[in-house]
């Protein structure tokens, strides 16, 4: 199915990325092309019944109306410096693809390019310390040096530090955002504007004029770990937000790095703020790191995108 299709779809209530996930890969085994071939399949077979109504109520109406309104929703969002990226198109990163639900659509401002580069995630708490913030500085300063885009989600704390530490080191930094059009938190927006200037790039599955709620920031974690060939999380309590990014990380088999508490301070060691560090290196979860095994870090996550590339 072309983008054109996957956005009709993506407006039909009740059709979140599983579903359509199901739809999308019923319709590659059969060779389906368009929304027009659904209303003449036996839709039960892919989703429940409750949502098969749904879809045939809304291709009651005159799908013809249909494509050229999302044409022209498409077209305004290109005026706007928005740019769709199906799941089915070139463009889209087939690491992201291979991941757990990817988005069926990425709307995207800025270099989209970024989206083939070899990425990195580096996150963590929105109450940073200050040796957090010396972590993370030196992390991004190693990462973007060894040419690594860093995948962060515009959040205030690690956040913030990773994509600017990435800019002041003339590095390319990607922003998992929850909206497109309106930047979260709004503290950020001079920060997500100089992310464009510099050749960064923003991206969302959620479309322009979708209202914001809470729980668009989980949905986005496991865009970030998806995205990326590892996740490095500097700083995060046992219940942090950062864990559904490491847990979505974990189930995709991506290396997972955090800073080696132990070699720290024990003062530090015993701050809410590296509670889930010190979780993830104790059940051996994570690769622990310092500057002492540098090299092998990058080493790994090299290997990592190498074998990424050859599959």
């Amino acid at each position: 199915m072309k983008l054109i299709d996957i956005a009709i779809l993506t407006n039909i209530k009740g059709i979140g990325s599983v579903n359509m996930k199901k739809i999308l890969n019923y319709c590659k085994s059969y060779n389906i092309n368009s929304v027009y071939e659904l209303k003449n399949i036996d839709l039960s077979k892919i989703v429940n019944k409750k949502l098969v109504n749904t879809i045939e109520a809304y291709f009651d109406a005159d799908i013809d109306n249909l494509y050229k309104n999302m044409q022209n929703l498409i077209n305004n969002y290109k005026q706007d410096g928005i740019y769709c990226i199906s799941v089915n198109d070139e463009q889209y990163p087939e690491i992201l693809k291979n991941s757990t639900n990817p988005p069926a659509i990425l709307y995207c401002k800025g270099n989209i390019e970024l989206l083939s580069s070899k990425c990195v995630a580096v996150i963590g708490t929105r109450e940073n310390t200050t040796v957090g913030t010396t972590i993370v500085s030196k992390t991004i300063e190693l990462l973007v040096k060894n040419n690594f885009t860093i995948v962060s989600g515009l959040a205030k704390g690690i956040d913030t530090i990773a994509h600017k530490v990435a800019l002041e080191n003339k590095g390319k930094t990607i922003a998992v955002i929850p909206l497109i059009d309106s930047i979260y938190p709004v503290e950020n927006k001079a920060l997500a504007d100089e992310i464009l200037l510099n050749g960064g790039l923003l991206i969302s599955e959620e479309k322009p004029n979708t209202k914001f709620f809470s729980a668009q920031l989980v949905k986005r974690d496991r865009i970030q770990s998806g995205l990326s060939n590892g996740v490095f999380v500097i700083e995060t309590s046992l219940n942090g937000g950062s864990m559904h990014a490491v847990n979505d990380a974990i189930q995709l088999k991506r290396a997972v790095f955090t800073p080696d508490i132990y070699s720290l301070d024990e003062k530090y060691r015993n701050v809410i703020q590296v509670e889930g560090i010190k979780y993830l290196i104790d059940l051996n979860k994570s690769i622990s790191y310092t500057s002492n095994n540098y090299a092998e870090i990058v080493g790994k996550l090299n290997k990592t995108q190498q074998k990424d590339t050859l599959c």
